[in-house]
């Protein structure tokens, strides 16, 4: 039987000789035409997972490696626990003393201790302290994320360590809603072992290498806890208990009470009671609080 040369499919566009394309009359053709487009899909698909696969890796690559709770890896944090200060029984013997032994002297000044304060808020820095500070974030938020990594890292070394200042971390979960709810349950049930700040560190790394997705997924935080030097298995079935749902839900409306209407927002207080907006969370305007209040407490 006979068959008919392939005819030119022409294009009404301008430049059709580039967009024209033949199309197959025999079935032998229009199968090699089917395999030649699937072909270029597939190559499309390979290279663009490949180029995502990358970004993953060099961007976990550059936000480091997870690192074991102790006072070498995190100097920051390394100062005696003062448990919980608040009158919430769900906190009793998180971040206190009898779960967690210092590996060094503390790295604080006399009187840096780190705890819950009195409305159920992982604090660090001196309690009597003349300024305290908060910071209300999200760990799914990116603008935390650099937050924690850059100005406030930088703030707690240079004057919540040495005593000017306290500073703590108020758990919202708006911005990743059950994916937050997982990582903040996580931060608190590390606390339960000591490593509340420990883990907290570990979850921005996490969420700003890999996305919230993967780093906020129980089998990630096992493996972080693990490599932490943390009891994994009890973590996860803290996480899986839910316990601190009701604590969390307390955050969010101690942020809301406090007028708070993003992430991260960092809220002052001189009393520990009455709270208010920090007119800016840069390290600069940090700073100048600090020292304003401890020149007047002298």
């Amino acid at each position: 039987m006979a068959t008919h040369d392939t005819a030119e499919k022409q294009s009404p566009i301008p430049w059709r000789q580039r967009a024209s394309f033949r199309v197959g009359k025999t079935r032998r053709q229009r199968q090699e035409q089917y395999r030649r487009h699937f072909n270029a899909l597939a190559l499309t698909l390979l290279i663009t997972v490949v180029a995502a696969g990358l970004v993953v890796y060099f961007n976990y690559r550059e936000a480091g490696a997870v690192k074991a709770v102790s006072c070498e890896e995190f100097p920051e944090y390394c100062v005696p626990f003062a448990g919980n200060l608040s009158t919430n029984p769900v906190l009793d013997g998180n971040e206190s003393e009898g779960v967690r032994t210092l590996d060094a002297d503390s790295h604080g000044a006399p009187g840096v201790v780190r705890g819950f304060n009195q409305n159920g808020v992982a604090f660090l820095g001196d309690p009597n302290a003349p300024i305290h500070f908060v910071t209300v974030s999200d760990y799914a938020c990116s603008h935390c994320q650099d937050f924690h990594q850059g100005d406030l890292k930088r703030f707690m070394e240079n004057y919540v360590m040495d005593g000017q200042a306290s500073f703590g971390f108020v758990m919202t979960t708006g911005t990743g809603q059950v994916y937050s709810q997982t990582a903040s349950q996580a931060a608190l049930c590390a606390g339960e072992q000591g490593a509340f700040w420990e883990m907290s560190s570990e979850l921005f790394r996490l969420a700003s290498s890999m996305g919230i997705q993967s780093a906020f997924s129980l089998s990630q935080i096992k493996d972080s806890a693990d490599s932490m030097g943390l009891d994994s298995e009890d973590i996860v079935d803290c996480v899986s208990s839910a316990k601190y749902l009701n604590l969390l839900t307390s955050h969010t409306t101690f942020a809301q009470d406090n007028g708070v209407t993003g992430t991260p927002t960092v809220l002052i207080s001189y009393d520990g009671v009455n709270w208010s907006k920090a007119p800016s969370r840069a390290y600069e305007t940090l700073v100048a609080l600090t020292e304003a209040a401890n020149r007047n407490a002298q």
